[in-house]
């Protein structure tokens, strides 16, 4: 089972919780955390296929949701 740090685990229940896809700026806004940091652990969630991205105009427009394959790992992660 991975294991995700507080902060990873705040963002990634706000995505989940979240009624549509969201962008860095949002999730960093709605954790009130800074918008790099939040970007990075974002990507990281990626690569580990719990969230799911979708390409903007520009990457500040990029939009994130939860993985839909992984969402009972996601629920055990965000408890």
């Amino acid at each position: 089972m991975l294991r995700l740090s507080q902060k990873e685990v705040k963002i990634l229940r706000f995505v989940r919780n979240s009624r549509h896809k969201t962008t860095v700026q949002e999730i960093a806004d709605g954790v009130s955390l800074p918008g790099d940091e939040v970007e990075v652990f974002v990507q990281g969630m990626v690569q580990q296929k719990l969230l799911n991205e979708v390409h903007g105009a520009t990457p500040s427009e990029n939009s994130y949701y939860t993985n839909p394959e992984n969402r009972e790992q996601i629920y055990d992660l965000i408890g």
